[in-house]
């Protein structure tokens, strides 16, 4: 058997390998449009997500985050390094469930920033008129 990365194009892993920075947990039906089961456990530099837990740890500190920050911050682990706009971001965590959509990311942004780099090496970046990036802090 063969186990994919979850992305389109990607080369298959051997048997029980799993993609970078992933650890899968069999069982979970929450999948996500990039691929990601809703099961796992993502890991992007010191900053960790434990899916089935709901926990979320950076430098072995746990950080709370309401629903809707774990959704985003899941969404920002799953896809590192990548620059996701405003336009995927809503269509991927908010799914036209927000009226008024205007500013809410750029608000929830500011939220999760607080939260996961307060004190320490930013991770959460910006790139105006482009979109945000989560970068593992140097």
């Amino acid at each position: 058997m063969t186990t994919t990365t979850g992305r389109p194009g990607a080369a298959p892993l051997p048997d029980g390998a799993d993609a970078p920075g992933r650890t899968s947990r069999p069982g979970s039906d929450d999948p996500l449009a990039d691929g990601t089961d809703g099961g796992e456990v993502l890991v992007v530099g010191g900053l960790r997500l434990d899916e089935a837990a709901g926990r979320v740890e950076r430098d072995g500190e746990e950080i709370r985050l309401t629903r809707r920050e774990r959704e985003l911050l899941r969404y920002f682990m799953a896809n590192p390094r990548r620059v996701l706009s405003k336009t995927q971001i809503l269509d991927r965590v908010w799914r036209d469930d927000t009226p008024g959509r205007g500013n809410v990311v750029e608000l929830y942004v500011s939220y999760l920033r607080r939260k996961i780099d307060r004190g320490r090496t930013p991770m959460l970046h910006t790139l105006r008129g482009v979109g945000y990036v989560l970068r593992p802090a140097t």
